[in-house]
């Protein structure tokens, strides 16, 4: 399947608006200027990361100052994608790294709200850890339909070097659709809000947190069906092929 048919048209069209966007405000051209390139924003990202975690264990620092840390974090992931398009700055070790970025974000938010849970009642208490628990076993499938996807392209290729594979794998094959571009910005809002309505105390923060959690359980459910759908597709297109090839080769 060609590029173009993997990303449908909403994807290219929501990249290119964003692109545009960050390309008008001058925000990728100032990054060009000053030698910042997607990968650095990216990397940026885990340090974010690193520090928020040993801000939380080793320097028992408030567990309000996570917000901010998420905040920053997540700044990158919005940034790295138009710089990296508009500065022709677009890598496969990048897109690996921020695949790798937001898929552990979203992990230590989830270990964040369901540390700051435990001070909820019922029922509250029952439904947010229902929509974690849920909300980490579907992350773990997405990752094992990615795993399984690169299995049946690795299927294919087996004759390709297994690096020019990867480099080709991730900047082709895969494809970061609408959908998922949805899920990780509603969840990443959700468990900010959500994050900052327990520990802040604001019933506002809190019940929009809580609303955006239980909606990205839905958009959870398209992206789940966007990662099988797509390993899938690719046996039926072989089989196909391999019906073709043998109706072929049927003497008349």
């Amino acid at each position: 399947m060609a590029e173009e048919e993997k990303e449908g048209y909403w994807t290219p069209l929501e990249k290119k608006w964003r692109d545009w966007f960050f390309k008008r405000i001058k925000v990728t051209d100032v990054f060009a200027v000053i030698g910042i390139r997607a990968n650095h924003l990216t990397v940026l990202g885990f340090f974010v990361l690193i520090w928020a975690i040993f801000d939380l264990f080793y320097l028992k620092n408030n567990i309000g100052r996570q917000i901010w840390f998420l905040t920053l974090a997540w700044v990158t992931d919005l940034l790295d994608g138009p710089v990296a398009r508009n500065n022709n700055n677009v890598t496969a070790l990048g897109t690996f790294l921020d695949h790798t970025r937001d898929f552990l974000l979203i992990l230590w938010m989830i270990f964040l709200s369901i540390y700051v849970t435990k001070s909820l009642e019922w029922p509250a208490l029952f439904i947010m850890n229902v929509v974690l628990s849920v909300t980490a076993i579907c992350m773990f499938l997405i990752l094992l339909g990615v795993w399984l996807y690169q299995r049946e392209k690795r299927r294919e290729r087996r004759d390709q070097p297994y690096f020019e594979f990867m480099k080709e794998f991730l900047l082709s094959d895969l494809v970061t659709t609408l959908g998922a571009r949805l899920h990780t910005g509603i969840t990443a809002f959700g468990m900010v809000f959500y994050l900052a309505g327990v520990i802040w105390k604001n019933n506002f923060y809190f019940c929009t947190g809580i609303i955006l959690l239980i909606i990205q359980l839905v958009s959870l459910g398209f992206y789940l069906h966007e990662v099988f759908q797509a390993e899938y597709e690719d046996k039926i297109y072989r089989m196909r092929l391999f019906l073709m090839s043998k109706k072929l080769k049927i003497p008349e």
